[in-house]
């Protein structure tokens, strides 16, 4: 855990016993607070102040700390409004200067991160004896095989 661990807890608690909170924990769920503090965490490391949060802490917040969180699909597609939410109240009780952007940046990141599909591209299986793929007119074993 990081050095500035009793701010987080103190600011997601008061967070999620504010009405922002409160209806942010009914949209996501009484895992609401463990995953604040997860994102919050590993936003500042050791050597950031929870004050002075910037892009670049959001991204590791996001990535680091909660790409490794057990959420279920419903929770991952609620992750983004929730901390979007938070550090907007984070800047209208005025801990945080900028959260309401900082907010629209980490919606937009936690979205590319955690709801994003894994993709696989389709591979050619190419037997050692059927042509090449490049179009040589060679057979594969003689031509590309040993090159990839």
């Amino acid at each position: 855990m990081g050095a500035f661990l009793e701010t987080i807890e103190h600011w997601v608690s008061e967070f999620l016993t504010s009405t922002p909170g409160e209806r942010a924990t009914v949209l996501f769920g009484p895992n609401a607070g463990a995953v604040l503090a997860a994102f919050l965490d590993n936003a500042c490391g050791d050597h950031l102040e929870p004050a002075d949060l910037n892009e670049a802490a959001i991204k590791d917040g996001i990535a680091i700390g909660l790409g490794p969180l057990n959420l279920q699909p419903a929770e991952r597609e609620a992750v983004p409004d929730l901390i979007a939410e938070f550090l907007a109240y984070l800047e209208t009780s005025g801990r945080l200067g900028g959260g309401e952007a900082l907010g629209a940046y980490a919606r937009v990141t936690a979205t590319a991160h955690l709801l994003k599909k894994q993709v696989r591209k389709p591979t050619i299986k190419v037997g050692p004896n059927e042509p090449c793929p490049c179009g040589s007119g060679r057979k594969y074993k003689k031509c590309c095989m040993h090159e990839r």
